[in-house]
């Protein structure tokens, strides 16, 4: 399993956390194929700006502390995560300059991670298989949009930057390796770019099925608002779906951790959002949600 994490965004808060939030990234998204903790070696490759002190380049100080605390997140979680680095890049003069113009990167890890599954056959995939089978959130949502999608369409960045909880998320995934190597989950997506509500899109429009959700039952901290719910970026959270036949056991294996059942998978293409006052905030059909995805990339 090959897999990736990158966040540049979050490196306008703090260099720290977007290097953990990168390689958690990284981790879920193997995870959420089939992948095992304990069976997975990464590959840390920096894209930074020159980290150092010239008259060209007065603030080189700061972007190698930024690049300090970059190196410190990636020692913290990858001993957390027994993940050992066993290759990577470095790349450390990524400015332009013309005259007096100077442009330079946002200091940028992509995190790559190589994993190992014992079965193909029981590697499962992210799109919606079923009307009536059970959607699930799993993971708990924060109030944590700083450097998010959301915030950047609004032209902000914001201050709260995605934290990961390490000794959470380490428990948390190999209940769900478990519960994929059990045949418990029909499909799983992990929640990265853009957060809950695009998670819950892509699983229903990959499956050209509709979905029924209830953002009073997504597990959230202190989350008071609708549009925080769906585009907050907390990390180490899911979506699953699970057959109606298997709650029972996904629930039992899952007990003690944050997850909830927030909906349905639908048989027709309409995909319904109920905010937390009971009306609906979205009210759609997937095909607009997929073009909605797809535009940016079209000529």
């Amino acid at each position: 399993i090959v897999a990736h994490g990158i966040v540049p965004r979050y490196s306008d808060i703090d260099t720290y956390h977007m290097m953990a939030c990168s390689i958690d990234e990284a981790i879920r998204n193997s995870i959420s194929v089939g992948g095992k903790p304990g069976y997975i070696a990464g590959l840390d490759n920096f894209c930074w700006c020159d980290p150092i002190k010239s008259p060209k380049n007065p603030d080189g100080e700061y972007k190698l502390a930024q690049l300090v605390r970059a190196c410190q997140a990636l020692f913290d979680y990858c001993t957390y995560y027994d993940l050992p680095c066993i290759s990577g890049k470095d790349s450390m003069k990524n400015d332009f300059v013309y005259g007096d113009i100077k442009i330079s990167i946002p200091p940028t890890v992509l995190f790559s991670t190589m994993g190992k599954i014992d079965d193909v056959q029981k590697a499962i995939t992210m799109d919606a298989k079923n009307p009536q089978d059970v959607v699930y959130v799993i993971g708990i949502t924060k109030p944590e949009l700083g450097g998010s999608e959301y915030f950047a369409s609004k032209g902000f960045i914001g201050n709260n930057v995605p934290k990961v909880d390490a000794p959470r998320a380490k428990r948390l995934y190999q209940l769900l390796s478990s519960a994929i190597e059990r045949g418990f989950v029909a499909s799983c997506h992990d929640c990265s770019d853009g957060g809950l509500g695009v998670a819950l899109a892509e699983t229903a429009f990959s499956g050209d099925l509709g979905m029924e959700i209830d953002l009073n039952k997504v597990p959230n901290e202190n989350v008071v608002r609708d549009d925080y719910l769906l585009f907050s970026e907390s990390q180490s959270r899911f979506v699953i779906t699970v057959d109606p036949k298997k709650v029972f056991q996904i629930e039992a294996l899952l007990k003690d951790n944050y997850f909830a059942r927030v909906g349905v998978v639908r048989e027709d293409k309409k995909f319904l959002v109920k905010g937390k006052n009971g009306e609906y905030v979205i009210d759609c059909d997937i095909d607009t949600l997929k073009y909605a995805w797809q535009k940016t990339l079209k000529w």
